[in-house]
């Protein structure tokens, strides 16, 4: 083999050695595989916070709905991050799937999740006045018992003294024989309605009202706290970081492949080139 092509040889295989290990040949720079991670758990956490938020609110350990809003406003970036990921290639497809996934069904939980504090909301409003609605109508029917006049709430009294025991233990403990009580003593004073005068009618009605916020939002608010618990979103995301990691381990797997690679051909490389040097000094010696 002539000395020019050996030089050549050997000049090729030392820049392809150099090509292989430049860091931005090999592989996404290091930094960048350190933010995909950091999003999904920024994500990750966000989710952890609006689970428990939502928990708390329903439970009245939280009266505010700004943790929740906060949360929320972390989690719409589920989308970005898993376009984010996919552009990254092939090796963080399935990461950028997890999170997909985790984007579209949070989508669908936001229309829920507004009702979710409307209820709420009503739902604590009615429980605050349901009991002052209660003893206005029971301290009515008292009136008439103490007026020794006999009237149809009068005569009702235990049954609206009853609506608000059993108010008071639906709240506590949510059963459907407490719902069918109330439903039941509902029932019995609507009948009463239309013999009633103005002023009964109008605070009957308002006890009515709050009654019925009670049961109907109550199921509506629970319903959605078990939806959120049940969500497949969290499962989703903690996929979602162990397939980066996987991705992540065989970028580096390959990068460690190229840099093996490189360092043999820089050696080849380096070998070609002594011996077109040792050649050389040959020739002039002679």
């Amino acid at each position: 083999m002539s000395r020019n092509l050996l030089l050549v040889l050997g000049v090729l295989l030392v820049g392809s050695a150099a090509w292989l290990v430049d860091a931005r040949q090999l592989s996404p720079r290091t930094a960048l595989q350190e933010q995909g991670g950091q999003r999904i758990d920024e994500l990750l956490a966000g989710r952890v916070t609006f689970e428990v938020s939502v928990l708390e609110a329903r439970a009245g350990l939280q009266l505010s709905f700004d943790p929740i809003n906060r949360a929320l406003v972390s989690l719409r970036e589920a989308a970005a991050v898993a376009e984010a990921l996919q552009a990254r290639g092939a090796g963080y497809a399935s990461a950028a799937a997890s999170v997909a996934l985790a984007a579209r069904a949070l989508a669908s939980e936001e229309p829920a999740l507004e009702q979710f504090k409307t209820d709420l909301a009503l739902l604590r409003l009615s429980s605050h006045y349901f009991p002052l609605a209660a003893d206005a109508l029971i301290r009515r029917a008292e009136a008439d018992v103490q007026r020794g006049r006999r009237s149809l709430l009068s005569g009702e009294l235990a049954t609206v003294a009853a609506l608000r025991t059993d108010v008071e233990r639906y709240e506590a403990l949510p059963e459907r024989e407490g719902m069918q009580r109330l439903e039941q003593g509902l029932s019995k004073l609507q009948t009463l309605r239309a013999s009633l005068d103005d002023s009964a009618r109008e605070e009957l009605d308002v006890l009515s009202g709050h009654t019925r916020a009670i049961l109907d939002r109550r199921e509506r608010a629970d319903r959605f706290a078990r939806m959120v618990a049940r969500s497949p979103v969290r499962a989703h995301l903690e996929a979602a970081r162990l397939e980066y990691e996987r991705g992540a381990r065989g970028l580096a797997q390959q990068v460690g492949a190229l840099q093996m690679l490189s360092g043999v051909l820089a050696l080849a490389g380096v070998l070609v080139l002594a011996s077109v040097v040792q050649r050389s000094a040959r020739r002039r010696t002679r």
